[in-house]
């Protein structure tokens, strides 16, 4: 459980309720769907249905427990708030709705606050028990990926072919299969294309991009393969996807601003004479969300530091002809950043490894 201090909002709010799945994990422990956090000056509760009476009890034995079927959550909420003498409440906006909002404004007698980034920041740069869940994450989505192309024969549709990654992802320890895009042939212009019925075909690339969850961190990462010989243009498509890849790679260290490793690697790909054809950010971070703050992109702010995990991940997507796409997973380091992900990079043939 991460400790939360209210000290440096006691001018804006006396308490705080956390209502977003992924901060409530975080600051808690607790995992289930449902139920409220709310961070006071003496400590965290947790405001749950009895469904969840146990779980709490197992995940989050330093929060105090408060059942929400009798009164209902927000009489509970009342309550517990004229217990500590919350005059004001800070929410976080962006977690409730607005019917919710509503409901909080018509029962609660305390003055509302709207929290901007409160909690997010903490979660920007990983502890080391964080980076090694991701690590693994990393290390059971490659496995799941050799293992279904091991499986590989032609004849098989990209709906197959993620069958089998997606089981062995399953068997390997995955907790969820976050997504999976398997796209072959022309449609390896969709970037964000998912397994279509499409037999995939000999002589032509094939783009697998991969991410679980595992003990509630994500992975990602993307390959692009050939399934036999390749056309000049589409050779010289992936070595400059591959070129842009690793120059993102090298950039990567504390106190760079990823709007000018973005704009690097778009200006080479632009002088290769793809820069329309890509149409996408850079990369983003990773943790208990998929996509998760730092952004890569043009217009982001934000700087990079040591704990971070990020993606880089450039693609080339040509109507008509196909695309290709490589990214890694890499933690920032002091001198620099570590790969999180291991797979070759190169372009492999998956008739070698099937």
């Amino acid at each position: 459980m991460r400790t939360f201090s209210l000290e440096p909002y006691q001018e804006q709010f006396d308490a705080l309720l956390v209502s977003d799945s992924h901060h409530k994990r975080y600051l808690s422990g607790f995992t289930g769907s449902g139920g409220h956090l709310l961070l006071t000056p003496t400590g965290a509760e947790l405001l749950v249905a009895g469904k969840y009476w146990n779980q709490v009890g197992e995940q989050s034995p330093n929060c105090h427990r408060e059942c929400t079927d009798a009164a209902g959550w927000l009489k509970t909420l009342q309550q517990r708030l004229n217990v500590h003498g919350v005059q004001r409440l800070g929410f976080e906006a962006h977690a409730l709705s607005y019917q919710e909002v509503e409901a909080l404004k018509q029962n609660l007698s305390q003055q509302l606050v709207p929290a901007i980034d409160v909690v997010q920041p903490m979660r920007r740069c990983k502890s080391p028990q964080e980076i090694a869940l991701i690590r693994k994450a990393c290390a059971i989505t490659e496995a799941a990926i050799e293992r279904g192309l091991a499986d590989f024969r032609f004849g098989m549709s990209e709906q197959q072919l993620a069958a089998h990654i997606e089981f062995h992802a399953r068997m390997l320890g995955a907790d969820s299969i976050d997504f999976l895009i398997v796209v072959s042939g022309e449609r390896g212009a969709l970037p964000h294309g998912r397994p279509s019925e499409r037999v995939i075909a000999k002589d032509e690339l094939l783009t697998i991009d991969f991410g679980v969850v595992y003990q509630g961190y994500h992975s990602d990462v993307t390959r692009t393969f050939s399934t036999g010989d390749i056309s000049s243009q589409l050779q010289r498509l992936f070595n400059a996807v591959l070129t842009a890849q690793q120059m993102g790679v090298e950039m990567l260290r504390p106190g760079v601003a990823v709007s000018c490793i973005d704009h690097a690697v778009r200006q080479y790909l632009t002088r290769q004479g793809y820069g329309e054809a890509f149409c996408h950010g850079l990369g983003h971070g990773v943790g208990l969300q998929g996509h998760e703050y730092p952004m890569l992109t043009a217009d982001s702010t934000a700087i990079l530091e040591v704990g971070m995990v990020v993606t880089i991940e450039p693609g080339v997507y040509l109507s008509g002809v196909g695309g290709a796409r490589v990214e890694d997973t890499l933690v920032i380091t002091e001198t620099g950043c570590e790969s999180l992900t291991k797979l070759p990079r190169s372009l492999r043939n998956i008739t070698d490894l099937a």
